[in-house]
Formats: C-alpha cells, structure tokens, sequence
C-alpha cells in the first residue's frame, strides 16, 4: 500500500495484534497508524483513504464483518469534525487501545477534542508484533 500518494509518511507506529469482534468469524485485526504530511481538507484525505481501500478489494457488505483493509482518520492537529461521514477525533478512540496505541506511537503529542492528552493506559487482548521502528 502507497500511502505516499495521500501524503508524506512521516511516522509510523508498531504493529498490533487484536482477537477480532463482532457477529462474523474472522481472523485477527492487525493494526497500526501513521503519521501524514496532508495538505487537503479531512473530508478529502478520508476520501482518498477509502479510495485505497476500494483499490485493495474492500467491499462494504457486512457491518464489522472480515474486511482486506480499513483505513480511518483517527486525529488531525487543531481539527475536530463531527458529521454523518467524518468524526475527528475518531468516536471511541480512547476505548479502543488497539486504535489509541498505534496512535500515540506516532504523535504521542495528541489530545482530544477538549485539548486533554491522550494516554495509553492499560489494555487486554493488544499484542505487539513487531518492535517500534527505528530511524
């Protein structure tokens, strides 16, 4: 995935392992965030996302259901947005450590959309598999 086409990677967290939810059996969610150079609006920056998931073969049929790819908008510096397709910060973020964590990996300086630091917390069920990235 080429995500140097949507903006410049300018970080990128660990990669986390998660049992997988909802009403569909299905293996385990792999996560991970990065860090974007992005000059366009969060609508358009969303839209290019799901383009890259159309790309990748993700089709939208059951809710929570096995999909190839899900790209969110999880935080944008000094942007909140609360509308039917786009919520920044993304709704939950702080219930959900295997979204939260990648985060924090990347911009550690994040805070919500009271301006409060986000903070890692403990967690079940999130397990590491690859190491920070280095350099």
């Amino acid at each position: 995935m080429n995500l140097g086409r949507v903006g410049q990677v300018l970080a990128r967290s660990r990669l986390y392992e998660t049992a997988p939810w909802g009403d569909v059996p299905q293996g385990p969610f792999l996560n991970a965030a990065v860090l974007l150079a992005w000059r366009g609006s969060p609508e358009a920056l969303l839209e290019a996302l799901l383009s890259i998931e159309r790309e990748a073969g993700r089709v939208r049929d059951v809710r929570y259901g096995p999909r190839t790819l899900d790209l969110d908008v999880l935080w944008m510096e000094g942007i909140t947005r609360d509308t039917p397709s786009l919520q920044i910060p993304h709704p939950r973020l702080e219930e959900r450590a295997f979204a939260l964590w990648p985060l924090l990996d990347v911009a550690p300086f994040a805070t919500n959309a009271e301006g409060k630091s986000y903070e890692r917390g403990e967690a079940t069920g999130i397990l590491e598999v690859e190491p920070a990235p280095t350099g």
